[in-house]
């Protein structure tokens, strides 16, 4: 019963607009979630609980006196800039989904956040939680935008070696990024075959993909020995099985596919020549990973294996 007249002296005292509320001496300490409402200078507010107890002229006076001055902020001056960050941050948005750069749009979401947090800071009555969740998503972001800026300024400074392979090789016309270069030959391994020495044999599981950096590779008929076509310097070996290899796993995921065989006998020439190699399985995972690396490496080799044809061809027709 006490209960109830409590909650009823509650609800009568706030509805007096200038008559006191009841006094600290009752019962109101069980419902110490409480807090009146109360209009000053046009603003709407809740009050603490230490001012309910006081009338509407005592409330003025300490809303002065006890610093709670930033409830009674106007909305001339911070509404207009609260409302600024909200129009920017819905902008820089609009421009982080229409854009394609990774970095880019990591930017301009990090933008978007800072100038949200502004205007959920800056309102007449400040939104901490999703300021708090502001600050982690800006951290993450900063760590993401560090780990990209440190991957371009590692492409953008590679060693000579791999210089000289990027600008050869046709990498940049042929869909690969600095940086996509960087992470698909740094798993790479070298290794030297020497003259007439079989790379690949035709029957044989093919699991290993090659990237001639210097000399010539052959490619000739089981049979009879002939010779079929020249793989130049700057060329893969084995793309197409292990492109064949990569859709196996894609179609049958829990099960173990076998590596596809070799069409044909590739050799070294007369002389040494050095290359680079990638396992497949190694490989696989690596592309399943980062899709832009795969789509890059499948544009190359389309014009690695049309190359190959338009030689082939010509040889033909000249012997």
């Amino acid at each position: 019963m006490a209960c109830y007249f409590s909650v009823a002296r509650i609800t009568w005292a706030g509805r007096c607009r200038g008559g006191l509320l009841p006094s600290a001496s009752s019962s109101l300490p069980l419902f110490s979630s409480f807090q009146r409402t109360h209009r000053h200078a046009g603003h709407r507010l809740r009050l603490p609980l230490n001012l309910r107890y006081k009338s509407t002229n005592n409330v003025d006076s300490t809303i002065k006196s006890k610093g709670y001055k930033f409830m009674t902020k106007s909305r001339t001056g911070i509404g207009s800039f609260a409302s600024l960050c909200s129009h920017a941050a819905s902008i820089c948005t609009v421009f982080a989904y229409c854009n394609t750069d990774m970095f880019e749009l990591r930017c301009l979401a990090m933008s978007s956040g800072v100038l949200a947090m502004s205007f959920q800071y800056f309102r007449p009555q400040p939104l901490w939680i999703p300021i708090r969740w502001g600050c982690l998503i800006l951290c993450i972001n900063g760590c993401m935008i560090t780990q990209l800026l440190f991957e371009r300024h590692r492409a953008n400074h590679m060693p000579p070696e791999l210089k000289k392979i990027y600008d050869e090789g046709s990498f940049d016309e042929r869909g690969f990024s600095k940086v996509q270069f960087m992470k698909f030959f740094k798993h790479a391994r070298r290794t030297v075959f020497v003259g007439k020495e079989i790379i690949s044999q035709e029957g044989r599981e093919m699991n290993k993909l090659y990237y001639i950096l210097d000399g010539n590779a052959t490619v000739t008929c089981k049979t009879d020995g002939r010779k079929l076509a020249t793989i130049p310097t700057h060329c893969f070996i084995g793309e197409l099985s292990f492109l064949l290899h990569v859709q196996d796993h894609k179609r049958n995921e829990q099960k173990q596919i076998p590596l596809k065989k070799a069409s044909a006998d590739v050799v070294a020439e007369n002389k040494t020549i050095h290359v680079l190699e990638w396992d497949f399985d190694e490989l696989r995972k690596i592309m399943s990973a980062d899709r832009d690396l795969s789509n890059a490496f499948a544009i190359y080799s389309s014009h690695d294996m049309r190359n190959k044809l338009l030689n082939a061809n010509a040889e033909g027709r000249r012997t």
